[in-house]
Order: structure tokens, then sequence, then C-alpha cells
């Protein structure tokens, strides 16, 4: 479990601060740690990611419970990957499909499985990219003055992070939707077989047709 006063600490801050001392305490930290003004990327990164768990009343109190330091609460994962099975569910509703003759659990188990690794292949890809302008940032060298690129490739590293952090909570809702799904089933009734045909009986045989003379040959009539 997460030290639970690591994030007030980060704001400099005591757990019983009000919300207006938290947005205070962001503002007058901000400014010092972000990339324009000669702070770092991965220091605005923990600043934000503090004051984003502090600021929600929900995720603040799953924090200060548990330590948890996730997108959302529990229960509000759990509601928000209900609302994903839902939708779902809806949409074969809206549609013509036989839905008697179906498992229904089976194709929206796999629509959110591909969902999910969906968003996990765009958190990879934005993880990638942070570490691209940090990597990039770092070769960045000026004489003299306030080195500009530097700073931007910094604050765009920062920005991504940012995003690939809120894309994990979609993430976190899908994963979860797929655990809730598991204990459902659903009643179908699948189609019958069409009984097989009967086997349809020989046709007889045709007596063999009589081969007629050939032309110019006589024939022998042998009765008396």
């Amino acid at each position: 479990m997460a030290d639970k006063r690591s994030l007030y600490s980060e704001l400099a801050i005591e757990p019983g601060a009000t919300p207006a001392e938290i947005d205070k305490a962001y503002r007058q930290r901000a400014r010092d740690a972000h990339p324009d003004a000669g702070g770092t990327a991965a220091a605005f990164h923990a600043l934000s990611h503090a004051y984003a768990i502090l600021s929600d009343p929900e995720r603040r109190k799953a924090y200060d419970e548990t330590g948890y330091e996730g997108e959302l609460a529990a229960d509000d994962i759990a509601g928000r990957a209900m609302e994903r099975i839902q939708a779902l569910v809806v949409s074969v509703l809206e549609s013509d499909l036989p839905f008697e003759a179906v498992d229904l659990i089976a194709p929206i188990r796999d629509t959110l499985t591909k969902q999910k690794g969906d968003i996990g292949a765009g958190i990879r890809k934005l993880e990638k990219q942070a570490k691209r302008a940090e990597a990039m940032a770092a070769r960045f060298r000026r004489q003299s003055g306030d080195n500009v690129i530097r700073k931007a490739l910094e604050r765009r590293a920062a920005d991504t992070r940012e995003m690939a952090e809120k894309t994990r909570r979609e993430e976190a809702v899908f994963a979860k939707a797929i655990e809730l799904l598991a204990d459902y089933t659903f009643d179908f009734e699948p189609p019958r077989p069409a009984p097989p045909k009967p086997p349809e009986p020989p046709k007889a045989a045709e007596p063999p047709k009589p081969t007629p003379p050939k032309p110019g040959t006589r024939t022998l009539n042998l009765v008396r």
C-alpha cells in the first residue's frame, strides 16, 4: 500500500487540507514545477498526479482509506464497467440479431476484450512517445540563454504522460467489465438441425431394349 501522506507531501499540505487549500497549493507549486518555468517533466507529472487524486472527493476518499492511486474509486469503476456491458446489450437489442438462438455472453466478452486490447496498445504508444520526447530533450544543448527546445519537449512528454494516465482509467473500466460479465450466463436455444431426408427407394432396373437390326440384314423366321 502506498504511503498515504506521499501525495499530500507532494503538494506540501496536511491530510486534513480543505479543497480550497489543495487548489491553492497546486497552483503555487505548478508554477515552479512546470517545464516552462525551469521544472522537469517528472516533477510536473508527479504534482499533477497528486492533484488529480486529492482534488476528486471520491478518489481522495479511496486514497485516504486504502492508499489506492488509481484513476477511479472501485465503485465508480464497477459502475462504468456495467455501462459498457449494457451499451453492448442495447446494441444487440436494437439490431435484427435473433438473440434467442445465440449465446450473447461470448460476443460481448470478445468485444470488450478487443476494446481493452486497443486501449492498452494506445497506452503503450503514449508511453513510448513520452520516453522519446524526454530522451530527445536531454540531448539538446544551448550555449547560453533559455533552452526553449528542451523545455518544449519536456512539456510535451509531461502532457503525453498525463494523457496515458487518463487512458489507463478506461483500461481499468474494460477489465472490470470483463470480470463482471464472467458472472453472467445467457439462456439461448440453438437452432435444431433439420431432420435427415429419408433415403430414396432404389429405382427398378429397366429391361434391356432389343437391338434393332442393322440395315441390309436379313431376319430369319424360324417359326413354321
